[in-house]
């Protein structure tokens, strides 16, 4: 680990982590530094660290100040920008079972095999490390940095959307809305526990009455207390007044090609786990608390310790890693916040370009 303190914000508010390119007007050079910048909603400025070391690989996850990093050869590491530390972890190659097919995927665009990972910091307790889902399965593994080897979490409900650290345990949301709880400071993770609440019945019905107009993301949230589960409804085509369109309705009659329509999320579902019914509650409001979703790992803010924040709000980066490179015009440009009070949708940055490579991040300080 090499440590150098090179840029500290003080700062609670998560930060959008930015690449300096697609945000700047001038152009860059290819062969020169590249570098990342932090954008605070607060005070609506940046603040810019030239920082090469993230480019060493695409980012995958974010957590704590960390920056979780893979490159295109299945090495993974973390990157604190505040700090200027760097952790080799380990190689996916390591512990897992990967297959040629994993490899080109990896090279090709490491999001799409590893859509999210977190970072665990508690050594009094042994529990550091990185957790992740990863491969065409969405598989659970797990590597603690000493270790250098990674292994599979064998759990029961693959595919899986979202985990995230919660009262000292890793929770893992499936695509059923189930919830696996996972102890990790021993020699060998153990589930302790299996949730199995039912699917929210307007989600379904939602989804399926409208499944050729939207795709939807599932996010795992943990809340004054509360385990929330997400819903995010991403228009696959969305038109300048933020209705879904289906694309058959973008070519007309002597068109051979659709007009340019990007993806845009319009849409949130919020539940909460009642756990003693064992089921998906809907909340209507956050009350005072401020969410923000993307590839970093879900969190829950006051809207006290958030300036510049709306309550009972949504924030949201683009996650879309199946569509984010589809079309070289747009792209890691599905950024926004979504109010359950007048359920709209309303930008709070504006990224001058529709295309956004490297893809935002929802960065906060290390608070230990």
């Amino acid at each position: 680990m090499a440590l150098q303190r090179k840029f500290c914000p003080c700062f609670q508010t998560p930060w959008l982590l930015l690449p300096c390119g697609p945000v700047e007007e001038e152009e860059h050079d290819d062969e020169g530094e590249r570098g990342i910048s932090f954008s605070n909603l607060g005070e609506k400025k940046k603040q810019r660290d030239v920082c090469g070391e993230i480019y060493e690989g695409c980012c995958v996850g974010s957590s704590h100040g960390w920056l979780v990093l893979l490159d295109k050869t299945a090495n993974l590491s973390v990157f604190n920008p505040f700090l200027g530390a760097q952790i080799q972890v380990g190689s996916l190659k390591e512990g897992l079972e990967f297959t040629d097919v994993d490899a080109c995927t990896v090279k090709e665009d490491p999001r799409a095999f590893v859509p999210k990972a977190i970072v665990m910091f508690d050594y009094k307790k042994n529990k550091d490390g990185v957790v992740l889902i990863y491969g065409s399965r969405k598989k659970l593994a797990f590597c603690r940095y000493r270790d250098g080897r990674f292994m599979d979490l064998e759990g029961a409900h693959q595919p899986y959307h979202d985990i995230i650290c919660y009262d000292n345990v890793v929770c893992a949301l499936s695509d059923t809305g189930s919830v696996e709880v996972w102890d990790i400071s021993g020699s060998f993770p153990t589930k302790m526990m299996d949730m199995e609440p039912s699917f929210p019945l307007k989600t379904a019905s939602f989804g399926r009455s409208f499944r050729d107009l939207y795709s939807s993301h599932f996010y795992l949230v943990e809340s004054c207390g509360e385990l929330l589960f997400i819903v995010r409804f991403i228009g696959e085509f969305a038109n300048g007044d933020g209705k879904p369109v289906r694309e058959a309705d973008l070519l007309g009659d002597e068109d051979i090609q659709p007009k340019i329509c990007p993806y845009k999320t319009l849409l949130f579902h919020v539940y909460r786990l009642d756990r003693y019914k064992i089921k998906w509650v809907e909340m209507e409001s956050l009350g005072d608390q401020v969410v923000f979703l993307g590839g970093n790992h879900s969190m829950s803010l006051r809207v006290g310790d958030c300036p510049g924040c709306v309550k009972d709000s949504i924030y949201f980066t683009d996650s879309y890693w199946e569509g984010v490179d589809d079309d070289y015009s747009y792209g890691g440009h599905d950024m926004g916040y979504y109010n359950l009070g007048d359920r709209s949708v309303q930008r709070f940055y504006d990224t001058h370009r529709c295309k956004m490579k490297d893809t935002p991040f929802w960065v906060v300080s290390n608070p230990w």
